[in-house]
C-alpha cells in the first residue's frame, strides 16, 4: 500500500488514527496498530513521543510523558513500522529538536523508508531548517506538510510546493483538542486547497467523534485524523484495566465513517 504516492480520490475516505508509540508501553501500541489493521483501517499517524509537545493539549501531553517513560526510541519505531507497514500505511510523526535533529534528517528520512513508512510528518520544523529537511527528504520518503487556517499565503505557496505525501490542515485555533473554526470557513478552506494541488487534503485537531470524522468529509477533506481521543480512550483503559478495548471500540466507530 502506498496511500502517500496517490493522487486525491475523490470516491475515498480514509480515517488516520494518532497513536502515540509506548503509550503506556510497546505491547499496547503493538495491539493497537494490530486492531487497526483487523478493522482495515487505511492509515495511521505514529508518533514518537517527545517532551514539549506545544501544539497538543492535555490529554496527549499526558500521552507523550507515557510514552516517553516508557523509553520508547527511535530504534522501536522503527521496528513497530517494519513489522505492520506491509499491512496498513504508516505516518512517522517525529519532532524537529527531539528526533529528526539530533539523529540527522537524511538518516531519520532513509531509515524510515527503509523500514516501510509511507510518509514522514516533520514537528516543529523551524522555517530555516524546512530547506534542509526537505532537500535530505527528497527522493527517499513522502512529505506530509501542514498548514494552519490562519497561515499566511507565501506558507500556504510553499507547503503546498514542498509536500509530497498529503496536505495536514489543522482545523482548530490553538492546541489539539480545541475549538474548531466555522464549518463554512474550513469548507471553503478545503476547496481552495483542492484547487491547488492534487494531494489528499487531511483535516485534523478537534476531531473526536464520529459525527466529527463524518462532518470532515461533509466539508470536502479526504483524510480524518483523530489524535487526542485515541489516547482518552487508550487512557481509559489503563484506569479501567480494560487495555484496548476502549480504544478499539472508538476506532471502529471512527472508522465506519470512512467506509460509508
Amino acid at each position: 500500500m502506498t496511500l502517500a504516492l496517490q493522487a486525491r480520490d475523490a470516491r475515498t475516505h480514509r480515517l488516520c488514527p494518532l497513536i502515540m508509540a509506548g503509550d503506556p508501553d510497546l505491547a499496547t501500541t503493538r495491539d493497537l496498530l494490530a486492531a487497526c489493521v483487523e478493522l482495515r483501517i487505511a492509515m495511521v499517524e505514529l508518533c514518537l513521543p517527545f517532551p514539549n509537545a506545544f501544539t497538543d493539549g492535555a490529554t496527549l501531553r499526558r500521552a507523550h510523558a507515557r510514552g516517553l517513560a516508557a523509553g520508547l526510541d527511535l530504534p522501536a519505531v522503527f521496528d513497530l513500522i517494519r513489522d505492520f507497514s506491509a499491512s496498513i500505511d504508516i505516518v512517522l510523526l517525529a519532532d524537529c529538536s527531539h528526533t529528526l535533529l539530533p539523529a540527522g534528517f537524511t538518516a531519520v528520512c532513509e531509515r524510515a523508508r527503509a523500514a516501510g513508512a509511507a510518509a514522514i510528518l516533520p514537528h516543529g520544523l523551524p522555517p530555516r531548517l524546512a530547506p534542509d529537511f526537505h532537500s535530505a527528504a527528497a527522493g527517499t520518503i513522502p512529505i506530509v506538510g501542514t498548514l494552519y487556517v490562519n497561515s499566511p499565503e507565501p506558507v500556504v505557496h510553499k507547503v503546498l510546493d514542498r509536500s509530497s505525501a498529503f496536505v495536514y490542515l489543522v482545523a482548530a485555533y490553538g492546541r489539539s483538542g480545541g475549538q474548531t473554526m466555522p464549518a463554512a470557513d474550513l469548507a471553503a478552506r478545503i476547496a481552495n486547497l483542492k484547487q491547488r494541488t492534487q494531494l489528499p487534503i487531511a483535516l485534523g485537531f478537534g476531531l473526536k467523534t464520529p459525527a466529527n470524522v463524518a462532518e470532515a468529509f461533509k466539508l470536502g477533506c479526504d483524510i480524518a485524523i483523530v489524535g487526542s481521543a485515541i489516547s482518552a480512550a487508550v487512557e481509559t483503559g489503563i484506569e479501567t484495566g480494560a487495555q484496548v478495548a476502549p480504544a478499539r471500540a472508538l476506532l471502529e466507530a471512527l472508522n465506519a465513517e470512512a467506509v460509508r
